[in-house]
């Protein structure tokens, strides 16, 4: 989990995650400090209120750390990242922070941890999913997971809504939407991630080469850098789909990152 100098710091190998943990925590925090929305509070005015000093640190490969002292801490964020990703950075230490109070801490959150879902081991998954009820209530968002169309436009509303990335928006998306929905990071031909809720089956593996039929691999194999939203067969995502099942892909390229995003919808 954290990736630091001390011993102490790592969970014991295999310890399965209690999301549950983490919500409850947000949901705690949410109340006692009496906002409604998110964005009422600057996450560093929240983080302080709660006893956390956040400063900026330089980049040292990890995006953020937490320093536990007795009752309060000191998260640092590193240098240069987007409003976004910082909020969402400094909210999974907070999670840490709130949810973890016995262990004492020195160490560094990854990208990979900052991403870490309910497959994995430890304390991380604990700690977005604090991230996630602090920054997208669960309450606020149902209504706007409620689609009819599963596209990029509702989840475009949300990261703005709630001043969060594409991704994290992304995330809680298909987390609470009731349609069978994944979203799909992609890059240099090859699935780097998945996340989605359990009625969409099995999702695409981790490192599985992408199909010629599936959008996003125009953008690696062709260039193509367009936004699209078109039905494309299971199989091209789905190891051992049928040919003839259908999802809709909605790829968005981003050129810059040499990454691609898609959320992949089976229809009703």
């Amino acid at each position: 989990m954290m990736k630091g100098s001390n011993w102490f710091s790592k969970p014991p190998l295999g310890r399965p995650p209690v999301l549950q943990l983490g919500t409850v925590h947000a949901e705690k925090v949410r109340k006692e400090l009496g906002y409604v929305h998110p964005t009422e509070l600057s996450i560093e005015a929240l983080a302080h209120l709660r006893g956390v000093l956040v400063r900026s640190t330089p980049s040292s490969g990890a995006r953020a750390s937490l320093v536990r002292l007795g009752e309060r801490g000191i998260i640092g964020v590193t240098e240069g990242l987007s409003a976004g990703p910082r909020r969402w950075a400094i909210a999974h230490e907070l999670g840490h922070f709130e949810a973890h109070p016995h262990v004492s801490y020195l160490g560094l959150c990854t990208g990979e941890d900052l991403r870490a879902d309910y497959r994995s081991s430890g304390r991380e998954p604990e700690a977005n999913a604090f991230a996630a009820e602090l920054l997208l209530p669960k309450d606020l968002l149902l209504p706007l997971c409620d689609v009819k169309e599963v596209r990029w436009e509702p989840v475009e509303s949300i990261a703005k809504a709630f001043l969060v990335s594409l991704t994290a928006a992304a995330f809680r998306f298909v987390q609470l939407t009731d349609e069978r929905a994944v979203v799909v990071c992609c890059e240099h031909g090859a699935v780097k991630w998945s996340a989605g809720n359990r009625s969409f089956g099995p999702r695409p593996p981790r490192g599985m080469k992408l199909d010629g039929w599936s959008l996003a691999y125009d953008f690696f194999a062709k260039k193509d850098e367009r936004r699209r939203r078109e039905t494309v067969s299971a199989s091209a995502w789905v190891p051992g789909a049928s040919d003839d099942l259908e999802l809709v892909e909605h790829v968005i390229p981003m050129p810059i990152l040499g990454q691609t995003l898609s959320l992949l919808w089976f229809r009703p």
